[in-house]
């Protein structure tokens, strides 16, 4: 008797992929997707509260106004892109972004 050919067939494990930051990105935009209101809240949060430490920093510091409109121009645009509701890529570059110069500026304004 023959059996059909649309059986289930087990594949071996793969071998573990290399770290490549293409890789890392896509993983980290399907876990934001697979619950993207509750990233989206953690995110908005720690962004925002790390631009508001960021502009009181360079505020004290008596810091160039360039400083200044530049902290609250990334921390709104991602503010902007989660309230939005964007592509989780999209998203997650202003996020990263953001984390990035409002970390940058912080450390200047130390």
């Amino acid at each position: 008797m023959k059996t059909s050919d649309h059986s289930l067939k087990i594949k071996p494990a793969a071998a573990k992929a290399p770290f490549t930051l293409d890789g890392w990105f896509n993983r980290q935009a399907e876990k934001f997707e697979a619950a993207r209101f509750g990233w989206m809240t953690i995110y908005l949060t720690l962004q925002s509260c790390l631009g508001a430490a960021a502009c009181m920093y360079i505020l004290q510091n008596k810091g160039n106004d360039l400083m200044l409109v530049g902290c609250a121009a990334v921390t709104m645009a991602s503010n902007s892109m989660f309230i939005a509701q964007a592509h989780a890529k999209w998203c997650l570059l202003a996020f990263y972004g953001s984390i990035a110069v409002n970390t940058i500026l912080l450390i200047l304004n130390l």
